[in-house]
């Protein structure tokens, strides 16, 4: 539990450093992307997939639109 709230505010330090307007669902996708890895690593599965960067899935969402 320490460790999702070390993660959850190390994200919230870097979503308002990124001062952008979309910073909210910035940090919300980092907060949902981070804690799915955090229960990988507590499984301790071999291959906890990487998670992809907040500006590719927002690439990837306008392509799909």
């Amino acid at each position: 539990m320490r460790g999702l709230k070390l993660i959850l505010g190390v994200s919230a330090a870097l979503g308002m450093a990124a001062c952008s307007a979309d910073w909210p669902q910035r940090l919300g996708y980092h907060a949902v992307q981070n804690a799915g890895q955090l229960q990988c690593q507590k499984a301790m599965s071999n291959d906890c997939e990487r998670r992809q960067s907040y500006d590719a899935y927002q690439r990837e969402r306008e392509q799909l639109q």
